[in-house]
């Protein structure tokens, strides 16, 4: 009862009174009682109240949330680290950010099979539980190119529909050119379907590909996997566009391939991953190739209009360490080259280690020529 009713003081106060109000209330008042009573507000962490729990697909869930007055919004393709307590122990995720109204923001989660966090979020998370998030992180947004193909894969989908959900509630002027292609197993696993079928009917160019033959014809969709042929029937000008990926690693590479045999330049695809941290960091030990003589090689990033100098006592290190030995401020985040966080584009030369197409993941990747440049 008293949960309930101080939840719903929350809420009534952040849908109601400006956040900046409500932070300054709260600075002014802090006190170990007040963070007992109402850990919620008043706190100095992000934290983001449960208020539905949706059924998307089998084995997929969205959870929207209200988040407290210390949250100021997301850029559409953005992640954020979100934090939970199992059996004593605190663990860490990263997940896409989805805009829902009022303020709300959701994350859509799919359960895996010896996921932790995903399992204990199916079942544990129940609407009046909070959970203490970090500030939005992350490049996977959009850079202001005019022409767009957006490549998803199961829940990799994600970041795409934020993206869509965003553009579609501008002025049809203010719009890129966007078509999306889309890939699930079967018809019910199709994650926002609802939305994909409403922006479809309002204009945009969606083809939904499903890699399990149906029962049934498929409404506005292709029964067959998303590959080269697709994409040369369904988007003619496909070398012209700035394509934006994300879905599971196999889908990725073999989308990344499929597209530089049509002629996409590989700066032009942009990626996010959703592949598990050891994984991640598995594959780039065991890809890792370093430069064997770093004497005077040279790594720029070409974004921050600087460059650093490497000698043989940078034997080992990786792009990351490498900057911030020298002081240069890189975003980064789980260091382990899963959330992408510290993801740029690699422009000259070479790298060994956990890279994506023309992505690398500075956190666990090395420089492999003696000259190398790097950007946004």
């Amino acid at each position: 009862m008293l949960d309930r009713a101080r939840n719903a003081l929350n809420r009534w106060v952040l849908d109601h009174v400006p956040t900046d109000w409500v932070d300054y209330v709260v600075s002014n008042t802090m006190t170990e009682f007040n963070r007992w009573a109402n850990g919620f507000m008043w706190t100095y962490e992000h934290q983001w109240l449960l208020e539905q729990v949706r059924e998307e697909a089998p084995g997929v869930k969205t959870f929207v949330f209200l988040p407290n007055q210390h949250w100021r919004g997301f850029t559409p393709g953005q992640h954020a680290p979100v934090h939970v307590t199992i059996d004593g122990q605190r663990h860490q995720r990263s997940y896409s950010l989805g805009r829902q109204p009022r303020g709300r923001v959701s994350i859509t989660v799919k359960r895996q099979a010896q996921g932790k966090v995903s399992n204990w979020l199916h079942d544990e998370m129940k609407p009046g539980q909070c959970l203490t998030v970090e500030p939005p992180r992350g490049r996977f947004v959009h850079q202001g190119q005019s022409k767009l193909l957006l490549l998803c894969a199961g829940s990799g989908v994600t970041p795409g529909h934020a993206m869509v959900s965003h553009w579609m509630g501008l002025p049809s002027g203010e719009r890129p050119d966007v078509q999306v292609m889309l890939q699930f197993h079967s018809q019910p696993d199709v994650i926002g379907a609802k939305d994909w079928r409403t922006w479809r009917q309002a204009g945009l160019r969606v083809t939904t590909c499903l890699s399990q033959a149906p029962s049934e014809p498929v409404p506005d969709g292709v029964s067959t996997r998303l590959d080269a042929a697709q994409l040369r029937q369904h988007v003619s000008d496909v070398a012209e566009r700035d394509v934006y990926l994300c879905g599971p690693e196999g889908f990725m590479q073999q989308m990344i391939n499929d597209l530089q045999a049509l002629g996409v330049d590989a700066r032009r695809i942009h990626t996010e991953r959703f592949t598990a941290p050891t994984q991640c960091a598995a594959q780039a030990a065991a890809q890792a190739v370093p430069l064997s003589d770093l004497e005077g090689a040279e790594v720029v990033f070409s974004h921050l209009n600087t460059s650093i100098a490497l000698t043989q006592a940078d034997q080992g290190k990786t792009l990351l360490q490498l900057a911030q030995a020298r002081g240069i401020a890189l975003e980064s985040g789980c260091q382990q080259g899963a959330c992408g966080t510290c993801k740029l584009t690699l422009h000259e030369g070479a790298v060994s280690g956990n890279t994506l197409g023309s992505a690398v993941y500075l956190c666990t990747a090395y420089p492999a020529s003696r000259a190398v440049v790097l950007g946004a």
